[in-house]
């Protein structure tokens, strides 16, 4: 089993991935409201020397989403291609990231 951590930079990718997902066959996770440091420290520390970069890399937007899901290998090759599909190329700058940790122990996942 793995844990693939999905981070959407835009918004506008969010309803279309979940649909695509659900679509795949791929059903619960957890969706979390998260923040990039660089944004939070643009926002809230006034001496933060890049504070101006920080609003750029943020292009006002506060908050990204964090896609976490438990998947076989098979299903994580499955999820990771439809991020691929509605997302595109994540090299691209500031479009999100996408990463997964094995899972060696588990308890209350139901199918």
């Amino acid at each position: 089993m793995e844990a693939l951590f999905i981070v959407l930079n835009h918004e506008a990718h969010y309803n279309e991935l979940l649909l695509a997902l659900q679509e795949a066959g791929i059903h619960g996770g957890t969706i979390l409201e998260s923040q990039g440091m660089a944004g939070y420290l643009a926002e809230n520390f006034s001496t933060f020397k890049f504070s101006y970069l920080g609003s750029l890399l943020n292009e006002g937007r506060p908050y990204n989403k964090t896609i976490i899901l438990v998947l076989d290998k098979e299903r994580t090759e499955v999820a990771k291609n439809c991020v691929r599909k509605v997302v595109g190329d994540l090299d691209q700058e500031n479009v999100g990231i996408m990463f997964t940790f094995d899972i060696t122990s588990f308890e209350g996942l139901t199918k």
